[in-house]
């Protein structure tokens, strides 16, 4: 799910979240060691221990260490105050209202959602080590544990390797690109850096992912989204949470699948492919199949805004997206089932000229008409409950209609296409 913002202003909305994980890539390798709740201060790594783990990172992945990485040690108020320069810099606010409007008017967070906040206590509230890929430079934060941040250091030094090869900061950047070409490159950075951590610590055993056994005991989910240790994260809207995850533990998996695809001979291909040749779209990441296959989404046409409505904010919404919005307000069942049969999607909200309240305009594209009507019945149950309020309007069996809080919606399917409006001051 990503935007452009209106008015003068582009490349908003998820592109803000995932640029700025640029900055800030050790969420979920943090994570993945358990730690005691005041961790003692871990030994300091120093240039020796860092080539040692750059040499064999180079080793599995073909990638050439070009020159010393410079590394930083830093407390958690300095990672705090990090955090924050980076967002005040790097960030423009009209980006972050952008995101946190469509995450509201879709239904992926509450009417009192605060994103910028939420984002900065979530990567303080988890960060062990983060390579900077602006600075070209290595940061380890001084309260982590010896275990929790040999991991992230091992993840992080796997980014910089990458970046000695590929410029990153560019590939992560590179335009034009949309939010779904953006979320899949992150999953490509981080999965690779992520399968590269299990690969070490395996090799370290005298064993390799290579195996399928191997791959099982040692690929394991990088959070447990209920986990206290975890309290920002467990609250976060389930939307941010699988958002933020995904580039880890799906990106993790994809780059399983292509290595084990390319030749035993030539597995080290598997890595530069990636770079070379990115996915576009997290239904790729989901699915190596359509990766291979050059299988891209579908963006279907949104109708021009109503009288006295302009276009505010416009985004593309992805099979992650929808996996998602299914889960939460549908079932685990419905989303793993219906989600995949979805070719994508796009949305735009559009602002009232006379009262500037916002309505939705979102249309999805499926693998067949059976599949659009089994989408019309779900989203109904997710109008249902993402609105507090709401009086039943007409129903047939291509439509369903009525009003909300929010004004009134129309979804209708035609072929393959849904498309819901939402929020509009009069009957549709």
């Amino acid at each position: 799910m990503g935007r452009t913002v209106r008015a003068g202003s582009a490349g908003a909305g998820k592109q803000w979240l995932r640029g700025f994980a640029l900055l800030l890539l050790a969420i979920a390798t943090a994570s993945a060691q358990e730690s005691p709740a005041s961790p003692p201060p871990g030994k300091v790594p120093d240039a020796s221990e860092i080539n040692s783990v750059l040499r064999q990172l180079s080793e599995i992945t073909g990638f050439q260490v070009r020159r010393q990485l410079p590394f930083q040690m830093l407390t958690r108020d300095q990672i705090n105050a990090y955090i924050r320069n980076q967002i005040k810099h790097s960030v423009r606010v009209k980006d972050i209202q952008a995101e946190e409007l469509s995450m509201k008017k879709l239904g992926f967070a509450p009417a009192d959602f605060d994103l910028r906040q939420t984002t900065i206590d979530l990567l303080t509230e988890q960060a062990a080590a983060f390579y900077d890929f602006h600075q070209k430079k290595l940061f380890i934060s001084e309260w982590a544990a010896t275990s929790m941040r040999d991991e992230a250091l091992v993840h992080e030094l796997a980014h910089a390797l990458a970046d000695q090869n590929y410029n990153i900061e560019k590939y992560l950047n590179k335009e034009p690109a949309d939010a779904e070409q953006s979320l899949a490159r992150q999953a490509v950075v981080e999965g690779q850096a992520s399968w590269l951590t299990v690969e070490f610590a395996a090799r370290q055993a005298g064993k390799t992912l290579s195996d399928p056994e191997t791959a099982r005991e040692f690929i394991r989910p990088e959070l447990d989204p209920d986990d206290p240790q975890y309290p920002v994260f467990s609250k976060a809207p389930l939307y941010l949470r699988a958002t933020m995850l995904f580039p880890y533990s799906e990106g993790q998996s994809f780059q399983q699948a292509i290595f084990l695809k390319a030749e035993p001979s030539n597995r080290k291909s598997a890595f530069a492919l990636l770079f070379s040749k990115p996915p576009v779209s997290s239904s790729q990441i989901l699915h190596p199949d359509r990766y291979i296959a050059g299988t891209a989404p579908v963006a279907p046409e949104l109708p021009k805004p109503a009288p006295g409505m302009k276009a505010h904010v416009e985004g593309i919404f992805g099979e992650e997206d929808m996996q998602v919005l299914l889960r939460q307000y549908t079932t685990s069942s419905t989303s793993l089932g219906l989600a995949p049969e979805f070719n994508g999607g796009r949305y735009r909200i559009d602002d009232n000229k006379k009262d500037h309240s916002t309505a939705l305009v979102f249309a999805t594209d499926w693998a067949s008409e059976d599949a659009a009507t089994a989408f019309v019945n779900a989203y109904q149950k997710v109008l249902e409950k993402k609105w507090k309020s709401q009086e039943g309007g007409e129903q047939g069996p291509l439509f369903i209609s009525g009003k909300s809080e929010d004004g009134y919606y129309r979804v209708e399917r035609k072929g393959k296409t849904v498309l819901s409006r939402e929020g509009f001051p009069a009957k549709l």
